[in-house]
């Protein structure tokens, strides 16, 4: 993701104009990371093809919120580039569903000499081509890692208990959707200490994502045979940090990248704290979960 600030240096702003805007960035963030990570949430709870259906929407809202948010090179094959991986995502695990993340890694590797074709079909528009080929490489692994939920789901609906798949991976998402939230909040009150004085999002705001993270997952999986003796604590923390620090490259990555002067790249920038974290750590949940049963 860090080649995507290559694409071009941020110009310079007046911290009056920064700070306001950096705030409202996060406001939008925290309501997107209750909306679609609680959507998400009820979707897993309610079955297989409601939580295939948010896994769409999130999937969109990805693909939207990078490709004109951070004003990639090459957008237009960037978006049907996104479109095939999410489609094929989603397609091979609804045929697939007992190869575990399998079907995934397929997919992604398919898209690798895509990546090289969309680059060579630019034209005399070539330019920036390592930037390109990173970011969009970037969009298409967050398309197809999302939905490992899907596979999450799935393996904890093998084993005859009673409404276990959809509270594991609604938990899941909680604890993700969780920490985004409670560490723009505390990011918006006190983010201290500051990873970078022009960022701001601090170390306290990443304890807090980790912390809520471990509640959340307790509150959620303490009555689940596979996840007693702290097991739901360890993975709801784990997600909660590892949450946080990826919102937390996210504001980064929009610092360092210029905002559109107008239109809907500029409004979808902030959206990307809430639902990179969603998507990238799907397959961590599901590895997380696993290892936890096993």
């Amino acid at each position: 993701m860090a080649a995507v600030t290559e694409t071009t240096s941020a110009p310079a702003r007046d911290d009056a104009d920064a700070v306001p805007d950096a705030e409202l960035g996060l406001l939008v963030t925290l309501a997107a990371a209750v909306v679609l990570g609680g959507g998400l949430a009820a979707a897993a709870r309610a079955g297989a093809t409601p939580l295939l259906a948010g896994v769409a929407v999130v999937q969109f809202v990805l693909a939207v919120s990078w490709v004109f948010g951070t004003q990639l090179p090459g957008r237009k094959g960037a978006v049907v580039l996104a479109a095939l991986a999410a489609a094929g995502a989603d397609v091979a695990v609804s045929v697939w569903p007992h190869g575990k993340l399998g079907p995934l890694l397929a997919v992604l590797g398919l898209a690798v000499p895509v990546l090289f074709v969309h680059q060579l079909t630019r034209g005399a528009a070539r330019v920036q081509v390592v930037s390109s080929m990173s970011a969009v490489a970037a969009l298409v692994l967050g398309e197809v890692a999302l939905p490992a939920l899907l596979q999450l789901r799935h393996e904890f609906g093998t084993g005859g208990v009673d409404g276990l798949a959809g509270k594991v991976a609604a938990a899941a998402v909680a604890a993700i959707a969780g920490a985004v939230v409670i560490g723009c909040l505390v990011d918006l009150l006190l983010p201290a200490p500051r990873f970078d004085p022009e960022v701001p999002r601090g170390l306290l705001g990443l304890i807090a994502a980790a912390g809520l993270g471990g509640a959340l997952g307790y509150l959620l999986l303490r009555h689940q045979t596979d996840f007693i003796g702290g097991r739901s604590v360890f993975v709801g923390a784990a997600l909660g940090a590892l949450a946080g620090l990826i919102a937390i490259a996210m504001a980064f990555v929009l610092h360092s990248t210029v905002p559109p002067e107008r239109g809907v790249g500029r409004r979808v920038r902030p959206l990307l704290g809430a639902v990179a974290p969603l998507a990238v750590l799907a397959p961590a949940a599901f590895l997380l979960c696993l290892a936890i049963r096993s």
